[in-house]
């Protein structure tokens, strides 16, 4: 597992440079653009779908086929791409809240309720894309998920759009601490879930 895990590494640091460029420049305009929430989002999203870059060159370079030569079950091939999603996509979490926080500071309207409502948003938009991509990836192949994805991302980008648009506002309701953390439970278990789906489907395709 560790090969497996090395591999997306070097595969990553060759094929997804301009991801880190696109975080960069999309962190950098939050801070002197509007506030357009979808700057703060973007990051969280294109981070979030680095397996199903990965998964494309496996495909191009034939990788998939040279895998099943190796000592690796397909649960494990499968399994590599949803951690090495986890760490690049947790990364982005990270710097996307840390930048909200530099934001919030130097506009000097701090709030702790924003703040968790920020965070459970991108958290549930960075895993949405992922946990509803990949099963269709391991089953159809990337070409159909590629589709799919760039679908997923237009819609996400719309919404994010549209509710900058309309001033909307991320905030704790009544009882919000429990309800974030039953929408953060939520997220993790659909999250395993398609992970067990993702096996399920790669072990009956027929390579």
């Amino acid at each position: 597992m560790k090969g497996l895990l090395l591999k997306e590494f070097y595969m990553t640091a060759k094929y997804c440079r301009p991801f880190l460029l696109i975080v960069i420049v999309f962190l950098a305009v939050s801070f002197f653009g509007d506030d357009n929430i979808f700057f703060i989002l973007y990051p969280v999203l294109i981070s979030s779908m680095i397996p199903v870059t990965l998964m494309s060159y496996d495909e191009h370079d034939k990788w998939t086929l040279y895998s099943a030569t190796l000592p690796y079950t397909r649960s494990q091939l499968v399994s590599s791409k949803y951690l090495i999603g986890l760490i690049f996509g947790a990364a982005a979490y990270v710097i996307s809240i840390a930048a909200t926080i530099v934001r919030m500071q130097l506009n000097g309207y701090f709030s702790l309720d924003s703040l968790l409502g920020m965070a459970v948003i991108l958290l549930a938009l960075g895993m949405l894309a992922p946990t509803l991509l990949l099963p269709l990836v391991f089953k159809f192949g990337t070409e159909k998920g590629r589709i799919a994805f760039y679908v997923m991302i237009g819609l996400m980008t719309a919404g994010g759009t549209i509710a900058a648009g309309l001033g909307l506002q991320f905030a704790l309701p009544v009882g919000g601490v429990w309800i974030l953390a039953a929408v953060v439970l939520i997220i993790v278990l659909l999250y395993v879930l398609s992970w067990r789906l993702s096996i399920v489907f790669y072990r009956k395709r027929e390579l």
